[in-house]
């Protein structure tokens, strides 16, 4: 006689945000004076950081002129395309 184990669905980890100290931008709700660039604050957790680290591209927003060519394609280019979805993702499920 076997034995059956479901197998548990990947769940994705929390991702907590913390605001800079004295900052009144609302990350999540879009509102309020921004004193560092949308999705550029030194608190943002890695998976959160959507500018490329050379030319600063924001992948989130198309901000910026990237070095490496229309559309980017630098090495760092799909891992700032994954980061900009869970940016955005993160901040559609908390409004």
């Amino acid at each position: 006689m076997g034995v059956r184990r479901r197998q548990r669905a990947a769940v994705e980890p929390r991702v907590v945000f913390q605001q800079c100290p004295g900052c009144a931008y609302d990350f999540v709700a879009g509102t309020g004076t921004r004193s560092c660039g949308w999705f550029d604050c030194p608190y943002l957790p890695e998976e959160l950081k959507v500018n490329c680290p050379d030319c600063n591209y924001n992948f989130a927003t198309g901000e910026g002129a990237p070095w490496c060519g229309e559309p980017p394609s630098c090495q760092w280019a799909a891992e700032g395309r994954r980061h900009a979805e869970s940016a955005l993702r993160f901040q559609a499920q908390r409004r």
